[in-house]
C-alpha cells in the first residue's frame, strides 16, 4: 500500500512540474545560456538551511520576469555511526521549487523561491541499483537494506534528535533574494546577491530549520569561446540559530559551484557542474553531515520561444558525503530572450 501511495506522489509532483510550465511556442535559439542547474546537495539535513540555489551572473532586464519550475528527485541509503552519533537515511524525496525573478531596473533584480517537499519510501530503488552496477559505480550500503523503505533518524549522546518514518508533503522554507549587477559586457557578467530564508517549513519534518538564515554570494558568467562558457557562484551563509534540534551548527558555511557549458548547437547546451559546501554541523564526525562536493551532468534544450528544459543527474563523487543520486528536471521561461 505504501508503495502504491508513493507512485501516486510521483504523479502529483510530475503534474506540478508540467502544469507550472508555460505552453510551448515556436523554437528560438539562445546562444548564451549561462544558467546553472538549479539544484544543490539534496541531503535533508542540509536542505533545511538557507543555502541559495545557483544563479545566472547576468540579471534580467527591467520590468521583465523569469519563471523556473523544477523538480529534484533524490534516492539514497546512508548509514553511518561514530563514537557519539548515529544516522540512518533510507528515503526517496521529491522537491518541487517554483522560482520567480523580476527586473526592478537596470541594476537590480528580486527573486522568490517557493519549495514543496515530499519524503517517502520511493519507487526507484531497484532502477538506481541497476544504474550503479551498469556504470561500475559504488553501491555503498544499498545491497544491505530492503527496497522501498523510509527511515530518517539521527541520534547523539543527548538522545534521538530526528526520527521520521511516515511519508508526507510539506511546504519548505521560502527564500527571498536581491541582486545588484556589477559588470556587464559581451564576455563577462558579475552580480552580487543576498538572500533571506524564512522559517515557513516544518522543523519536525525536516522541511525547515525554524530559523531565519542569511546568505551572500557572487555570481559570474565568463565566455571562453563562441561555444564554451563558464558560470561560477561563490558565497557564505550564516544560520539564524546555533543549533537544530540539539545539533550544534557551524557559525558560517562556505559554498559554491563552477559550471562548464558547451554550446553544441543553437538549441542544445551540454553542462558539467561541480558543486560543494562546508559542513553545517560543526561537531559532527559523520561524512554525511560534513564537507561535501558533488557532480552534476546533463544539458539544456530550447523547447519554445524563451523557454528551456534542463535535465541533469547528480552523483556523490565524494562517496557517502551526500545522497547517492538525484535527478533534476527544470523548465525555465523568460519574458524577454
Amino acid at each position: 500500500m505504501k508503495n502504491t501511495n508513493d507512485f501516486k506522489i510521483v504523479g502529483v509532483f510530475l503534474c506540478l512540474l508540467v502544469f507550472s510550465a508555460p505552453p510551448l511556442l515556436n523554437a528560438s535559439p539562445a546562444r548564451s545560456d549561462y544558467n546553472p542547474f538549479a539544484t544543490r546537495d539534496q541531503n535533508p539535513f542540509n536542505l533545511i538551511h538557507g543555502q541559495p540555489l545557483p544563479v545566472n551572473g547576468r540579471l534580467i532586464e527591467p520590468s521583465q520576469s523569469q519563471w523556473t519550475s523544477s523538480l529534484a528527485i533524490t534516492n539514497t541509503v546512508n548509514i553511518e555511526s561514530s563514537a557519539r552519533e548515529d544516522i540512518y537515511l533510507d528515503y526517496e524525496s521529491y522537491r518541487f521549487n517554483l522560482s520567480y525573478q523580476y527586473g526592478l531596473n537596470k541594476n537590480w533584480n528580486l527573486q522568490l523561491d517557493l519549495p514543496l517537499v515530499y519524503q517517502g519510501a520511493g519507487v526507484f530503488d531497484s532502477p538506481i541499483d541497476n544504474w550503479h552496477r551498469f556504470f561500475g559505480l559504488p553501491l555503498g550500503q544499498r545491497p544491505q537494506v530492503e527496497d522501498n523503505q523510509l527511515t530518517t533518524t539521527y541520534s547523539n549522546q543527548a538522545g534521538t534528535a530526528v526520527n521520521l518514518d511516515d511519508p508526507g508533503a510539506t511546504l519548505g522554507d521560502i527564500q527571498l533574494a536581491a541582486a545588484r549587477s556589477l559588470i556587464t559586457d559581451n564576455s563577462t557578467d558579475l552580480s552580487l546577491w543576498a538572500s533571506l530564508k524564512l522559517p515557513t517549513g516544518d522543523k519536525n519534518k525536516l522541511s525547515g530549520n525554524g530559523a531565519v538564515d542569511v546568505a551572500a554570494w557572487l555570481a559570474l558568467n565568463q565566455k571562453i569561446t563562441d561555444n564554451w562558457l563558464i558560470n561560477l557562484n561563490s558565497g557564505a551563509l550564516v544560520a539564524g540559530k546555533d543549533e537544530y534540534r540539539g545539533m550544534p551548527l557551524s557559525d558560517y558555511v562556505l559554498y559554491g559551484h563552477i559550471m562548464l557549458g558547451w554550446l553544441v548547437t543553437d538549441n542544445i547546451n551540454l553542462k558539467l557542474q561541480l558543486q560543494g559546501h562546508t559542513s553545517y554541523y560543526e561537531q559532527s564526525q559523520l561524512k554525511i553531515l560534513g564537507d561535501t562536493y558533488l557532480l552534476m551532468f546533463g544539458g539544456s534544450v530550447n523547447i519554445g520561444e524563451c523557454q528551456l528544459l534542463d535535465i541533469a543527474m547528480t552523483e556523490d563523487i565524494k562517496v557517502e558525503a551526500s545522497p547517492d543520486i538525484s535527478l533534476l528536471i527544470s523548465w525555465r521561461y523568460a519574458g524577454q530572450c
